[in-house]
């Protein structure tokens, strides 16, 4: 959807990733667009992101039928849509399903210790993965909350 990028750029956002998802019996569509920036993103810009992009679809005919458009930001569990995301994420722990098994699992959940696209590396307790983009069914970053200190200490 070349239309996105132009839009949120005159806004000095980034389109961090979209999504095409289909509801029950393959009717309905979602159309999911995820946009970022260095200050963040709030409901404002993407109200207005929206709001354009939602007239565009509408006029140029580019999702066919009914559909519903949702813009936010990518959230503290963002989805990776490249490798290419994932290397400002180093040290960071995030979740990996596969396509394929690797070794007997689809799913791994550790430290991202290296990114060289299209491998990147996953570090588990006692193991460390390298696993292939092209494998990957889905990847998202797992928010950790800070500690917040012990109940009584302060």
């Amino acid at each position: 959807m070349e239309i996105v990028t132009p839009l949120c750029q005159a806004r000095d956002l980034e389109v961090w990733g979209i999504e095409l998802l289909f509801g029950a019996g393959g009717r309905h569509k979602i159309v999911r667009i995820y946009l970022d920036s260095a200050q963040g993103v709030g409901i404002d810009e993407c109200t207005e992101v929206s709001r354009h992009l939602s007239q565009v679809l509408d006029v140029e005919d580019i999702v066919p039928g009914t559909y519903t458009l949702e813009v936010s930001s990518p959230g503290l569990e963002r989805l990776f849509f490249s490798p290419e995301q994932m290397g400002r994420y180093l040290g960071q722990t995030v979740h990996i399903r596969l396509d394929r098994p690797l070794n007997g699992r689809k799913n791994f959940k550790g430290r991202l210790t290296a990114v060289n696209p299209p491998m990147f590396s996953v570090a588990e307790e006692n193991s460390s993965f390298e696993l292939h983009w092209d494998n990957v069914g889905k990847a998202h970053l797992v928010y950790e909350h800070p500690e917040q200190g012990k109940p009584g200490k302060r």
